[in-house]
């Protein structure tokens, strides 16, 4: 299953970006506890969207990230075993594992929804293989086309009923908190702009122009990766706005946002076949 020009869209190949996504995040949750541990060895520390994260918390986080990465490492080798009953048994075990050890996040986030998506399209595909030796590529790719329709298509609508977002605030704050916590230490950021060009920037009209110009491409790009997730535009103009569209939003935050895009674009490879509407695309 290829979609046009050759572009790869197996199940081996969104099996690899899974994994990516599961241990990229894996790592970032045990680059975290370290941090806090250094910092706060005795009392742990508070953060904002988890709460107060305390000795026996990180111990059970950093169980849980070692298990994610156990799963995802059990997903690798069932794309390359040549036989698919086997390589079926493997991709499952895999899906249940890591979709267990998602499902114990007591604060999942859109990364984790989105892997939890992939991991369980994945699963039927397999599953489907197990069952009837053939994989249900239709039945995979419109519960893939549904969700990631919905994602794309949430966010876009959320963006443009935001008129902060709209105005290009959004970015603005966004760029301004980047740089001051680049500034301060933080390697989560990138550290540009620098804090003095940052200053001159806030100050002058063509940045806040950008900005505003910036917040509505992304709204326009996000609802059209909706609509071309459903199938209603061709799937190689879907796939090659997605790239660089994802590789943008990674630039935001480039350790934090990989486990995301990689996860997104893997239901994205796994919708563009065989979406819901196939049969209104051009």
């Amino acid at each position: 299953m290829t979609l046009p020009y050759g572009l790869p869209a197996s199940a081996a190949f969104v099996a690899a970006t899974c994994c990516l996504a599961l241990v990229w995040r894996a790592a970032l949750v045990l680059l975290d506890v370290r941090a806090i541990r250094r910092t706060y060895p005795l009392a742990g520390a508070y953060r904002i969207g988890r709460g107060w994260t305390g000795p026996d918390l990180l111990t059970a986080q950093r169980r849980r990230a070692l298990a994610g990465s156990v799963a995802a490492a059990a997903l690798l080798p069932a794309v390359v075993l040549p036989s698919p009953r086997w390589t079926a048994v493997l991709a499952l075990l895999g899906c249940f594992a890591a979709g267990a050890c998602i499902l114990r996040d007591r604060s999942p986030r859109y990364t984790e929804v989105c892997l939890l998506v992939v991991l369980a399209a994945l699963a039927i595909r397999h599953a489907g293989v197990l069952a009837s030796g053939r994989p249900p590529t239709a039945l995979v790719g419109a519960f893939a086309s549904f969700f990631a329709a919905q994602m794309y298509l949430v966010a876009g609508i959320r963006k443009l009923r935001s008129p902060h977002f709209m105005s290009g605030g959004v970015l603005l704050d966004n760029i301004a908190y980047n740089a001051w916590q680049a500034s301060a230490g933080s390697r989560d950021f990138l550290p540009v702009p620098s804090l003095p060009r940052l200053a001159v920037l806030l100050d002058a009209p063509v940045f806040r122009t950008t900005c505003h110009a910036a917040a509505v491409a992304t709204a326009t790009v996000e609802i059209t990766l909706g609509l071309g997730a459903a199938g209603l535009l061709p799937a190689a103009v879907t796939l090659l706005l997605a790239v660089p569209t994802h590789l943008a939003f990674t630039a935001i935050s480039p350790r934090r946002i990989v486990p995301f895009s990689a996860a997104a674009l893997g239901l994205l490879l796994l919708a563009l076949p065989h979406p819901l509407l196939a049969a209104w695309r051009w």
